[in-house]
């Protein structure tokens, strides 16, 4: 059975057809009331103009949205039938009554579900009907007439509503089709995304990994190049790591390089660029930076990495190796030079923290 709650939110037609049709009912009700106020029924053309008001309101509402297109459409066709069934009870002209409520049932199967044209098209074809045999004083039809005029009015409903369905499977075809297509772009780039952010990131630590790194690196250079900016390159290494892994295990290196990663992060900006170079080794970018707040950063991340980093009770240490960008200078020099102090504050005891000259 039909849950008539559902007809008021069943049912949807594209807005710019409701409201071409809203428009051209709106004029067309307009004129006809002027015409039979001028020449014919002034309570005709009262109701024509009623039509036409409520047809100019619903359609502001169609660019409103407060109703929602359901409910708008029956409002539509009830203030439709109004002049349309004055005419029928009192207009003594056989060719305007008929043709205007053969319109009436052809507008319902455009705007309204098939469901619910069907009980339109017996509660207007009943009427219609029901008032021409029985009703004095209206427009007479012979049995014949009638009859043609019926299955005239059967016939063109039901091509009508062939096209109507049609368009409509098609267009929810289309739709559904569209959504899908929707979806599944989505779902692509989210999982482009998501291996641009795998192949990016160091998964162990969390941080970039040298992927991501190098070009962000050459990006800097090239920015040297261009506007003259100024950057800082660090590496840093941790002290007898390997000790660690061969004392307590790969997994208890693995926390910590992960607890570095931490500590580190805090230590920087969120302009500069944190990555895991490989293995025990980290490698930092400060863009627009001098070497001596470079080093200053350095110093800072080498403090917390040695106050806040232990494993079984024995504290963490890294050794540091700091390089600022020169005229004429190179990606590859940069890091060789970074890597050179490295390996000085390595020699010179470790747990400290070396520039390039």
């Amino acid at each position: 059975m039909i849950n008539i709650s559902q007809w008021f939110t069943a049912g949807k037609l594209e807005a710019k057809v409701y409201r071409l049709i809203l428009k051209s009912a709106m004029f067309a009700a307009l004129f006809m009331g002027v015409c039979d106020y001028a020449f014919s029924s002034p309570l005709l053309a009262y109701l024509e103009l009623l039509f036409a008001f409520a047809s100019s309101l619903l359609l502001l509402n169609t660019y409103r949205s407060t109703v929602s297109y359901p409910f708008s459409s029956r409002i539509f066709i009830f203030f439709m039938a109004l002049p349309i069934y004055w005419s029928l009870l009192c207009s003594e002209s056989p060719l305007e009554s008929t043709i205007l409520f053969v319109f009436l049932p052809l507008i319902s199967i455009i705007l309204r579900p098939f469901k619910e044209v069907i009980v339109l098209a017996l509660l207007f074809g009943g009427s219609f009907i029901g008032i021409v045999l029985f009703y004095q004083g209206t427009v007479e039809l012979s049995g014949i007439e009638l009859y043609k005029l019926i299955m005239v009015q059967i016939l063109v409903s039901v091509f009508i509503f062939i096209y109507v369905h049609n368009n409509r499977n098609y267009q929810e075809i289309i739709s559904m089709q569209s959504q899908k297509l929707k979806a599944a772009n989505l779902q692509l780039e989210k999982l482009y995304q998501e291996k641009s952010l795998e192949a990016s990131t160091d998964s162990l630590t969390g941080l970039n990994n040298r992927g991501a790194f190098m070009p962000q690196f050459e990006q800097l250079h090239a920015r040297f190049d261009r506007q003259r900016e100024r950057f800082c390159l660090i590496l840093f290494d941790l002290d007898h790591f390997k000790e660690v892994n061969d004392a307590y295990g790969h997994s208890e290196g693995d926390l910590v390089l992960q607890h570095v990663a931490k500590e580190s992060l805090k230590a920087v900006r969120k302009v500069d660029m944190l990555a895991r170079y490989g293995g025990e080794e980290f490698a930092v970018l400060l863009p627009n930076t001098p070497l001596q707040m470079a080093l200053s950063v350095a110093e800072r991340i080498r403090n917390a990495i040695e106050q806040n980093v232990k494993t079984t009770g024995r504290p963490i240490t890294a050794s540091f190796g700091v390089v600022e960008i020169k005229e004429g200078m190179s990606v590859s020099q940069m890091t060789d030079l970074a890597d050179q102090a490295l390996y000085r504050a390595k020699a010179d005891g470790r747990n400290r923290v070396e520039s390039a000259e």
